[in-house]
Protein backbone atom coordinates (compact mmCIF):
# COMPACT_ATOMS: atom_id res chain seq x y z
CA UNK A 1 0.00 0.00 0.00
CA UNK A 2 1.39 3.39 -0.99
CA UNK A 3 1.82 5.98 1.77
CA UNK A 4 -1.15 8.37 1.82
CA UNK A 5 -1.37 12.08 2.72
CA UNK A 6 -4.26 14.01 4.17
CA UNK A 7 -6.68 15.33 1.49
CA UNK A 8 -6.34 19.08 0.96
CA UNK A 9 -9.50 20.88 -0.27
CA UNK A 10 -9.14 22.85 -3.48
CA UNK A 11 -9.58 26.65 -3.82
CA UNK A 12 -12.56 26.10 -6.09
CA UNK A 13 -14.32 24.18 -3.35
CA UNK A 14 -13.35 26.96 -0.92
CA UNK A 15 -14.91 29.68 -3.10
CA UNK A 16 -18.15 27.73 -3.37
CA UNK A 17 -18.34 27.22 0.38
CA UNK A 18 -17.31 30.85 0.92
CA UNK A 19 -20.27 32.06 -1.14
CA UNK A 20 -22.61 29.68 0.67
CA UNK A 21 -21.32 30.89 4.04
CA UNK A 22 -21.60 34.52 2.93
CA UNK A 23 -25.23 34.07 1.88
CA UNK A 24 -26.01 32.26 5.14
CA UNK A 25 -24.37 35.05 7.19
CA UNK A 26 -26.30 37.73 5.27
CA UNK A 27 -29.61 35.88 5.66
CA UNK A 28 -29.17 35.33 9.39
CA UNK A 29 -28.06 38.95 9.90
CA UNK A 30 -31.08 40.20 7.98
CA UNK A 31 -33.42 38.12 10.12
CA UNK A 32 -31.95 39.32 13.44
CA UNK A 33 -31.23 42.89 12.27
CA UNK A 34 -34.33 44.41 13.91
CA UNK A 35 -33.35 42.95 17.27
CA UNK A 36 -29.54 43.36 17.31
CA UNK A 37 -26.90 46.04 17.04
CA UNK A 38 -24.41 46.30 14.19
CA UNK A 39 -21.67 44.95 16.45
CA UNK A 40 -23.74 41.77 16.92
CA UNK A 41 -24.26 41.37 13.20
CA UNK A 42 -20.57 41.68 12.48
CA UNK A 43 -20.01 38.73 14.85
CA UNK A 44 -22.25 36.59 12.62
CA UNK A 45 -20.08 37.45 9.61
CA UNK A 46 -16.94 36.86 11.65
CA UNK A 47 -18.21 33.41 12.60
CA UNK A 48 -18.63 32.53 8.92
CA UNK A 49 -15.09 33.78 8.19
CA UNK A 50 -13.72 31.65 11.03
CA UNK A 51 -15.52 28.55 9.74
CA UNK A 52 -14.06 29.06 6.25
CA UNK A 53 -10.57 29.78 7.65
CA UNK A 54 -10.64 26.52 9.63
CA UNK A 55 -11.27 24.42 6.54
CA UNK A 56 -9.69 26.22 3.58
CA UNK A 57 -6.53 28.03 2.52
CA UNK A 58 -5.46 31.54 3.46
CA UNK A 59 -6.36 32.88 0.02
CA UNK A 60 -9.94 31.63 0.35
CA UNK A 61 -10.12 32.85 3.95
CA UNK A 62 -8.98 36.39 3.08
CA UNK A 63 -11.31 36.46 0.09
CA UNK A 64 -14.17 35.42 2.37
CA UNK A 65 -13.23 38.13 4.86
CA UNK A 66 -13.17 40.84 2.13
CA UNK A 67 -16.50 39.70 0.67
CA UNK A 68 -17.99 39.61 4.18
CA UNK A 69 -16.84 43.20 4.79
CA UNK A 70 -18.28 44.39 1.48
CA UNK A 71 -21.53 42.52 2.09
CA UNK A 72 -21.90 43.93 5.61
CA UNK A 73 -21.11 47.46 4.38
CA UNK A 74 -23.56 47.22 1.49
CA UNK A 75 -26.45 45.67 3.43
CA UNK A 76 -26.27 47.02 6.96
CA UNK A 77 -24.10 50.15 7.31
CA UNK A 78 -26.27 53.24 6.64
CA UNK A 79 -27.14 54.27 4.06
CA UNK A 80 -28.29 50.69 3.28
CA UNK A 81 -27.94 49.07 -0.15
CA UNK A 82 -24.98 51.20 -1.15
CA UNK A 83 -21.32 51.28 -0.32
CA UNK A 84 -20.38 53.94 2.17
CA UNK A 85 -17.10 54.72 3.88
CA UNK A 86 -17.39 53.17 7.35
CA UNK A 87 -16.59 54.97 10.54
CA UNK A 88 -13.37 54.35 12.49
CA UNK A 89 -14.92 51.72 14.73
CA UNK A 90 -16.14 49.68 11.76
CA UNK A 91 -12.75 50.00 10.08
CA UNK A 92 -11.07 48.57 13.15
CA UNK A 93 -13.63 45.72 13.22
CA UNK A 94 -13.03 44.97 9.54
CA UNK A 95 -9.25 44.94 10.09
CA UNK A 96 -9.68 42.55 13.02
CA UNK A 97 -11.80 40.33 10.78
CA UNK A 98 -9.02 40.18 8.19
CA UNK A 99 -6.38 39.47 10.84
CA UNK A 100 -8.50 36.74 12.44
CA UNK A 101 -9.08 35.13 9.05
CA UNK A 102 -5.34 35.19 8.26
CA UNK A 103 -4.21 33.91 11.67
CA UNK A 104 -6.77 31.10 11.84
CA UNK A 105 -6.02 30.09 8.26
CA UNK A 106 -2.28 30.07 8.97
CA UNK A 107 -2.70 27.99 12.13
CA UNK A 108 -5.01 25.62 10.33
CA UNK A 109 -2.51 25.26 7.50
CA UNK A 110 0.22 24.30 9.99
CA UNK A 111 -2.14 21.84 11.66
CA UNK A 112 -2.94 20.21 8.31
CA UNK A 113 0.77 19.98 7.53
CA UNK A 114 1.47 18.35 10.89
CA UNK A 115 -1.41 15.94 10.39
CA UNK A 116 -0.14 15.06 6.94
CA UNK A 117 3.39 14.55 8.27
CA UNK A 118 2.08 12.39 11.12
CA UNK A 119 0.02 10.32 8.68
CA UNK A 120 3.03 9.87 6.40
CA UNK A 121 5.18 8.80 9.33
CA UNK A 122 2.53 6.31 10.42
CA UNK A 123 2.27 4.86 6.92
CA UNK A 124 6.07 4.69 6.62
CA UNK A 125 6.41 2.92 9.95
CA UNK A 126 3.70 0.43 8.98
CA UNK A 127 5.34 -0.25 5.60
CA UNK A 128 8.76 -0.79 7.23
CA UNK A 129 7.23 -3.08 9.87
CA UNK A 130 5.56 -5.23 7.22
CA UNK A 131 8.78 -5.38 5.25
CA UNK A 132 10.68 -6.45 8.39
CA UNK A 133 8.14 -9.24 8.93
CA UNK A 134 8.60 -10.44 5.35
CA UNK A 135 12.39 -10.34 5.61
CA UNK A 136 12.51 -12.18 8.94
CA UNK A 137 10.64 -15.10 7.42
CA UNK A 138 13.26 -15.64 4.69
CA UNK A 139 16.07 -18.15 5.25
CA UNK A 140 17.81 -17.90 1.87
CA UNK A 141 18.96 -14.89 -0.11
CA UNK A 142 16.73 -15.72 -3.10
CA UNK A 143 13.69 -15.94 -0.79
CA UNK A 144 14.76 -12.64 0.77
CA UNK A 145 15.01 -10.85 -2.58
CA UNK A 146 11.68 -12.22 -3.84
CA UNK A 147 9.87 -11.28 -0.63
CA UNK A 148 11.41 -7.79 -0.50
CA UNK A 149 10.68 -7.10 -4.17
CA UNK A 150 7.05 -8.14 -3.78
CA UNK A 151 6.59 -6.00 -0.67
CA UNK A 152 8.31 -2.90 -2.08
CA UNK A 153 6.29 -3.04 -5.29
CA UNK A 154 3.06 -3.25 -3.27
CA UNK A 155 4.10 -0.46 -0.88
CA UNK A 156 5.33 2.00 -3.54
CA UNK A 157 2.98 0.98 -6.37
CA UNK A 158 6.01 0.76 -8.65
CA UNK A 159 8.23 -1.85 -10.32
CA UNK A 160 11.24 -2.97 -8.26
CA UNK A 161 14.33 -5.02 -9.02
CA UNK A 162 17.13 -6.07 -6.65
CA UNK A 163 20.67 -6.73 -7.87
CA UNK A 164 23.19 -8.33 -5.48
CA UNK A 165 26.96 -8.21 -5.46
CA UNK A 166 28.94 -11.39 -6.10
CA UNK A 167 31.83 -12.84 -4.09
CA UNK A 168 34.30 -10.81 -6.14
CA UNK A 169 32.65 -7.53 -5.20
CA UNK A 170 31.03 -6.95 -8.61
CA UNK A 171 27.39 -6.16 -9.34
CA UNK A 172 25.92 -8.71 -11.71
CA UNK A 173 22.41 -9.23 -13.03
CA UNK A 174 20.88 -12.69 -13.07
CA UNK A 175 20.17 -14.32 -16.45
CA UNK A 176 16.84 -13.14 -17.81
CA UNK A 177 16.93 -9.85 -15.89
CA UNK A 178 14.30 -7.37 -17.20
CA UNK A 179 16.76 -4.47 -16.91
CA UNK A 180 18.05 -2.94 -20.11
CA UNK A 181 21.72 -2.27 -20.77
CA UNK A 182 21.22 1.41 -19.97
CA UNK A 183 19.46 0.60 -16.68
CA UNK A 184 22.23 -1.85 -15.75
CA UNK A 185 24.75 0.88 -16.44
CA UNK A 186 22.98 3.27 -14.07
CA UNK A 187 22.79 0.54 -11.41
CA UNK A 188 26.53 -0.16 -11.72
CA UNK A 189 27.19 3.58 -11.50
CA UNK A 190 25.30 3.74 -8.20
CA UNK A 191 27.19 0.61 -7.05
CA UNK A 192 30.62 2.07 -7.80
CA UNK A 193 29.80 5.46 -6.24
CA UNK A 194 27.97 3.97 -3.21
CA UNK A 195 25.30 6.64 -3.53
CA UNK A 196 21.83 6.87 -5.02
CA UNK A 197 21.34 7.66 -8.71
CA UNK A 198 18.06 9.12 -9.94
CA UNK A 199 16.98 9.55 -13.55
CA UNK A 200 13.77 11.24 -14.67
CA UNK A 201 12.19 11.39 -18.12
CA UNK A 202 8.73 11.86 -19.53
CA UNK A 203 7.74 8.22 -19.00
CA UNK A 204 9.40 7.08 -15.77
CA UNK A 205 11.34 8.12 -12.70
CA UNK A 206 14.15 5.64 -11.95
CA UNK A 207 15.81 5.43 -8.54
CA UNK A 208 18.92 3.25 -7.97
CA UNK A 209 19.55 3.02 -4.23
CA UNK A 210 22.64 1.10 -2.95
CA UNK A 211 22.09 -1.56 -0.29
CA UNK A 212 24.76 -0.42 2.15
CA UNK A 213 25.99 -3.03 4.63
CA UNK A 214 28.22 -2.46 7.62
CA UNK A 215 31.45 -2.63 5.62
CA UNK A 216 30.50 -2.53 1.94
CA UNK A 217 27.49 -2.36 -0.39
CA UNK A 218 25.76 -5.69 -0.88
CA UNK A 219 23.51 -4.77 -3.81
CA UNK A 220 21.32 -2.19 -5.54
CA UNK A 221 17.58 -1.59 -5.15
CA UNK A 222 16.12 -0.37 -8.45
CA UNK A 223 12.67 1.27 -8.36
CA UNK A 224 10.80 2.42 -11.48
CA UNK A 225 7.85 4.84 -11.08
CA UNK A 226 5.55 5.36 -14.07
CA UNK A 227 4.29 8.79 -15.16
CA UNK A 228 7.03 10.69 -13.38
CA UNK A 229 5.95 9.75 -9.84
CA UNK A 230 8.39 9.02 -7.02
CA UNK A 231 10.23 12.33 -7.16
CA UNK A 232 9.06 13.64 -3.76
CA UNK A 233 11.31 13.59 -0.70
CA UNK A 234 9.00 11.35 1.36
CA UNK A 235 9.12 8.57 -1.24
CA UNK A 236 12.90 8.86 -1.51
CA UNK A 237 13.24 8.58 2.27
CA UNK A 238 11.02 5.49 2.23
CA UNK A 239 13.18 3.90 -0.49
CA UNK A 240 16.30 4.60 1.60
CA UNK A 241 14.65 2.99 4.64
CA UNK A 242 13.61 -0.06 2.57
CA UNK A 243 17.16 -0.38 1.23
CA UNK A 244 18.65 -0.20 4.75
CA UNK A 245 16.38 -3.01 6.01
CA UNK A 246 17.05 -5.15 2.94
CA UNK A 247 20.82 -4.66 3.27
CA UNK A 248 20.72 -5.71 6.94
CA UNK A 249 18.71 -8.82 6.07
CA UNK A 250 21.09 -9.79 3.24
CA UNK A 251 24.06 -9.39 5.57
CA UNK A 252 22.30 -11.40 8.28
CA UNK A 253 21.76 -14.37 5.97
CA UNK A 254 25.24 -14.08 4.48
CA UNK A 255 26.82 -13.96 7.94
CA UNK A 256 24.67 -16.89 9.05
CA UNK A 257 25.89 -18.92 6.08
CA UNK A 258 29.48 -17.94 6.82
CA UNK A 259 29.09 -18.87 10.49
CA UNK A 260 27.57 -22.22 9.56
CA UNK A 261 30.43 -22.89 7.15
CA UNK A 262 32.94 -21.93 9.84
CA UNK A 263 31.24 -24.26 12.32
CA UNK A 264 31.44 -27.11 9.82
CA UNK A 265 35.13 -26.40 9.33
CA UNK A 266 35.70 -26.26 13.09
CA UNK A 267 33.87 -29.55 13.59
CA UNK A 268 35.82 -31.14 10.74
CA UNK A 269 39.08 -29.94 12.23
CA UNK A 270 38.06 -31.18 15.68
CA UNK A 271 37.16 -34.60 14.28
CA UNK A 272 40.42 -34.77 12.35
CA UNK A 273 42.45 -33.85 15.42
CA UNK A 274 40.58 -36.37 17.56
CA UNK A 275 41.11 -39.07 14.96
CA UNK A 276 44.83 -38.28 14.70
CA UNK A 277 45.11 -38.32 18.47
CA UNK A 278 43.34 -41.68 18.65
CA UNK A 279 45.42 -43.22 15.89
CA UNK A 280 48.68 -41.86 17.23
CA UNK A 281 48.08 -43.05 20.80
CA UNK A 282 45.78 -46.04 20.72
CA UNK A 283 47.51 -47.65 17.75
CA UNK A 284 50.99 -46.91 18.97
CA UNK A 285 50.55 -48.62 22.34
CA UNK A 286 49.65 -52.13 21.05
CA UNK A 287 52.10 -51.77 18.18
CA UNK A 288 54.89 -51.00 20.63
CA UNK A 289 53.94 -54.08 22.66
CA UNK A 290 53.95 -56.26 19.54
CA UNK A 291 57.31 -54.91 18.37
CA UNK A 292 58.89 -55.31 21.81
CA UNK A 293 57.62 -58.88 22.32
CA UNK A 294 58.34 -59.90 18.74
CA UNK A 295 61.88 -58.48 18.86
CA UNK A 296 62.60 -60.39 22.04
CA UNK A 297 61.30 -63.64 20.58
CA UNK A 298 63.17 -63.06 17.32
CA UNK A 299 66.50 -62.45 19.03
CA UNK A 300 68.40 -65.68 18.51
CA UNK A 301 70.84 -64.84 21.29
CA UNK A 302 68.14 -64.48 23.95
CA UNK A 303 67.82 -67.39 26.33
CA UNK A 304 64.12 -67.59 27.15
CA UNK A 305 62.38 -70.38 28.89
CA UNK A 306 59.08 -71.82 27.63
CA UNK A 307 56.96 -69.85 30.11
CA UNK A 308 58.51 -66.52 29.07
CA UNK A 309 58.09 -67.33 25.39
CA UNK A 310 54.44 -68.23 26.03
CA UNK A 311 53.90 -64.98 27.89
CA UNK A 312 55.45 -62.91 25.10
CA UNK A 313 53.35 -64.75 22.52
CA UNK A 314 50.26 -64.04 24.62
CA UNK A 315 51.24 -60.35 24.73
CA UNK A 316 51.48 -60.27 20.94
CA UNK A 317 48.06 -61.92 20.56
CA UNK A 318 46.42 -59.55 23.06
CA UNK A 319 47.95 -56.47 21.42
CA UNK A 320 46.92 -57.73 17.98
CA UNK A 321 43.35 -58.31 19.18
CA UNK A 322 43.31 -54.80 20.64
CA UNK A 323 44.51 -53.41 17.31
CA UNK A 324 41.88 -55.45 15.48
CA UNK A 325 39.11 -54.11 17.74
CA UNK A 326 40.28 -50.53 17.28
CA UNK A 327 40.51 -50.80 13.50
CA UNK A 328 37.13 -52.53 13.37
CA UNK A 329 35.57 -49.69 15.36
CA UNK A 330 37.18 -47.05 13.16
CA UNK A 331 35.98 -48.73 9.97
CA UNK A 332 32.52 -49.35 11.40
CA UNK A 333 32.21 -45.73 12.53
CA UNK A 334 33.20 -44.50 9.08
CA UNK A 335 30.78 -46.80 7.28
CA UNK A 336 27.87 -46.07 9.61
CA UNK A 337 28.36 -42.29 9.43
CA UNK A 338 28.69 -42.26 5.65
CA UNK A 339 25.50 -44.29 5.23
CA UNK A 340 27.20 -46.75 2.86
CA UNK A 341 26.80 -49.77 5.12
CA UNK A 342 24.45 -52.52 3.90
CA UNK A 343 22.42 -54.45 6.45
CA UNK A 344 22.34 -58.20 5.91
CA UNK A 345 19.39 -59.12 8.08
CA UNK A 346 18.37 -62.54 9.20
CA UNK A 347 16.16 -64.05 11.89
CA UNK A 348 18.29 -64.55 15.00
CA UNK A 349 17.93 -65.60 18.64
CA UNK A 350 19.20 -62.94 21.04
CA UNK A 351 20.55 -65.47 23.56
CA UNK A 352 22.74 -67.07 20.88
CA UNK A 353 24.20 -63.70 19.85
CA UNK A 354 24.85 -62.84 23.49
CA UNK A 355 26.49 -66.23 24.13
CA UNK A 356 28.84 -65.76 21.16
CA UNK A 357 29.85 -62.32 22.46
CA UNK A 358 30.43 -63.45 26.04
CA UNK A 359 32.61 -66.34 24.84
CA UNK A 360 35.08 -63.72 23.54
CA UNK A 361 35.39 -62.22 27.02
CA UNK A 362 35.77 -65.46 29.01
CA UNK A 363 39.30 -64.67 30.09
CA UNK A 364 38.59 -60.99 30.93
CA UNK A 365 35.39 -61.82 32.77
CA UNK A 366 37.28 -64.12 35.11
CA UNK A 367 35.30 -64.56 38.30
CA UNK A 368 32.78 -61.77 37.58
CA UNK A 369 29.17 -62.81 38.15
CA UNK A 370 27.16 -62.59 34.91
CA UNK A 371 23.41 -62.57 35.43
CA UNK A 372 21.25 -63.14 32.33
CA UNK A 373 17.47 -62.80 32.30
CA UNK A 374 16.11 -63.75 28.87
CA UNK A 375 12.67 -65.39 28.95
CA UNK A 376 12.06 -68.48 26.83
CA UNK A 377 9.07 -66.73 25.28
CA UNK A 378 11.22 -63.91 23.90
CA UNK A 379 10.56 -63.67 20.13
CA UNK A 380 13.28 -63.94 17.52
CA UNK A 381 14.76 -60.70 16.18
CA UNK A 382 15.31 -59.64 12.58
CA UNK A 383 18.75 -58.02 12.53
CA UNK A 384 22.19 -57.95 10.97
CA UNK A 385 23.97 -60.39 13.36
CA UNK A 386 27.44 -58.94 12.81
CA UNK A 387 26.30 -55.41 13.65
CA UNK A 388 24.35 -56.49 16.73
CA UNK A 389 27.33 -58.55 17.93
CA UNK A 390 29.42 -55.39 17.48
CA UNK A 391 26.89 -53.48 19.59
CA UNK A 392 27.02 -56.07 22.38
CA UNK A 393 30.84 -56.25 22.21
CA UNK A 394 31.18 -52.48 22.65
CA UNK A 395 28.65 -52.34 25.49
CA UNK A 396 30.39 -55.22 27.34
CA UNK A 397 33.81 -53.66 26.64
CA UNK A 398 32.66 -50.40 28.22
CA UNK A 399 31.26 -52.23 31.25
CA UNK A 400 34.54 -54.10 31.80
CA UNK A 401 36.61 -50.95 31.33
CA UNK A 402 34.75 -48.75 33.82
CA UNK A 403 33.84 -51.21 36.61
CA UNK A 404 36.00 -52.81 39.32
CA UNK A 405 37.07 -56.44 38.94
CA UNK A 406 34.68 -58.90 40.55
CA UNK A 407 31.60 -56.67 40.08
CA UNK A 408 28.62 -58.22 38.33
CA UNK A 409 27.21 -57.67 34.86
CA UNK A 410 23.47 -57.86 34.19
CA UNK A 411 21.81 -58.75 30.88
CA UNK A 412 18.07 -58.52 30.51
CA UNK A 413 15.70 -58.69 27.52
CA UNK A 414 11.96 -58.26 27.24
CA UNK A 415 9.38 -57.76 24.55
CA UNK A 416 7.66 -54.36 24.34
CA UNK A 417 5.11 -54.26 21.55
CA UNK A 418 6.88 -55.12 18.30
CA UNK A 419 10.35 -54.55 19.76
CA UNK A 420 12.77 -56.45 21.94
CA UNK A 421 14.32 -54.16 24.57
CA UNK A 422 17.82 -55.20 25.70
CA UNK A 423 19.42 -53.86 28.89
CA UNK A 424 23.12 -54.22 29.83
CA UNK A 425 23.93 -52.95 33.34
CA UNK A 426 26.94 -52.95 35.67
CA UNK A 427 27.87 -52.06 39.24
CA UNK A 428 30.32 -49.28 38.52
CA UNK A 429 30.13 -45.57 39.33
CA UNK A 430 27.59 -45.01 36.58
CA UNK A 431 27.19 -42.23 34.01
CA UNK A 432 26.47 -38.71 35.23
CA UNK A 433 23.27 -37.09 34.05
CA UNK A 434 25.25 -34.44 32.15
CA UNK A 435 27.04 -37.12 30.12
CA UNK A 436 24.12 -39.43 29.29
CA UNK A 437 23.66 -37.95 25.82
CA UNK A 438 27.31 -37.06 25.20
CA UNK A 439 28.53 -40.66 25.64
CA UNK A 440 27.00 -41.43 22.23
CA UNK A 441 29.01 -38.70 20.52
CA UNK A 442 32.06 -39.49 18.46
CA UNK A 443 35.38 -39.41 20.36
CA UNK A 444 33.70 -38.39 23.61
CA UNK A 445 35.12 -40.04 26.73
CA UNK A 446 33.56 -39.64 30.15
CA UNK A 447 35.07 -38.32 33.34
CA UNK A 448 36.06 -41.84 34.46
CA UNK A 449 38.09 -42.59 31.33
CA UNK A 450 41.81 -43.25 31.68
CA UNK A 451 44.34 -42.25 29.05
CA UNK A 452 45.82 -45.74 28.65
CA UNK A 453 42.75 -47.95 28.87
CA UNK A 454 42.58 -48.57 25.12
CA UNK A 455 39.32 -46.68 24.55
CA UNK A 456 38.85 -44.31 21.62
CA UNK A 457 35.41 -42.84 22.32
CA UNK A 458 33.82 -44.69 19.39
CA UNK A 459 32.10 -47.68 21.00
CA UNK A 460 28.78 -46.16 22.06
CA UNK A 461 28.69 -43.95 18.98
CA UNK A 462 28.84 -47.15 16.87
CA UNK A 463 26.15 -48.72 19.04
CA UNK A 464 23.80 -45.80 18.46
CA UNK A 465 24.40 -45.75 14.68
CA UNK A 466 23.93 -49.53 14.39
CA UNK A 467 20.73 -49.58 16.48
CA UNK A 468 19.27 -46.64 14.56
CA UNK A 469 20.10 -48.38 11.30
CA UNK A 470 17.72 -51.12 12.49
CA UNK A 471 15.03 -48.53 13.27
CA UNK A 472 15.54 -48.77 17.03
CA UNK A 473 16.56 -46.45 19.87
CA UNK A 474 19.30 -46.48 22.50
CA UNK A 475 19.67 -44.62 25.82
CA UNK A 476 21.98 -44.55 28.81
CA UNK A 477 20.62 -44.33 32.35
CA UNK A 478 21.35 -45.24 35.95
CA UNK A 479 20.88 -48.76 37.25
CA UNK A 480 18.70 -49.09 40.35
CA UNK A 481 21.10 -49.83 43.17
CA UNK A 482 24.06 -48.11 41.48
CA UNK A 483 25.89 -48.47 38.20
CA UNK A 484 25.27 -47.69 34.54
CA UNK A 485 22.70 -49.19 32.19
CA UNK A 486 22.66 -49.13 28.39
CA UNK A 487 19.24 -49.96 26.96
CA UNK A 488 18.34 -50.37 23.29
CA UNK A 489 15.60 -51.82 21.11
CA UNK A 490 15.64 -54.27 18.20
CA UNK A 491 12.86 -55.28 15.80
CA UNK A 492 11.11 -58.63 16.35
CA UNK A 493 10.79 -61.07 13.48
CA UNK A 494 7.06 -61.67 13.96
CA UNK A 495 6.08 -58.30 12.57
CA UNK A 496 7.37 -59.28 9.11
CA UNK A 497 5.00 -60.48 6.42
CA UNK A 498 4.88 -64.31 6.03
CA UNK A 499 6.37 -64.20 2.52
CA UNK A 500 9.51 -62.29 3.57
CA UNK A 501 12.57 -64.60 3.42
CA UNK A 502 14.61 -65.37 6.55
CA UNK A 503 17.58 -63.49 5.11
CA UNK A 504 17.38 -60.06 3.53
CA UNK A 505 19.91 -57.49 2.32
CA UNK A 506 19.22 -53.77 2.02
CA UNK A 507 20.99 -50.50 2.57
Amino acid sequence: MRPMTATKPSNAQGIVWSLVTLLASALISYLVHPYAALSDLIMIYLLGVVLIAIRFSMLVSLATAVLSILSFDFLFIPPALQFAFPDLKSVITFCVMLVVAGVISKLNQRLREEQAASHRNEQTTLALYRLAQDLNGAVRVDQLVASATRHIERALNARAQVLLGDVDGNLSAEPGSPLSAKELGLARDAWSRCEAVKRCDAATTQVYQPLLGLHRPVGILCVFFPNGRGDDSDTIRLIVAFAAQLASAVERISLGTAVQHAQVQIETERTRNALLSTVSHDLKTPLSAIVAAGTTLFNEHSELDAATRLELSHTIVEAAERLDDLVTNLLSATRLESGTITLTRSVEALDELLGAVLSRFVERLGARPVKIEIPFSLPLIFVDPKLIELVLINVVENALRYTPEGSALYFEARQVGEEVVVSVADEGEGISEAEREKVFEKFFRGRLARSNDGGAGLGLMICRAAVRAHGGWIVSKSRPGGGACIEFSLPVAEKLAPNIPLTEQHA
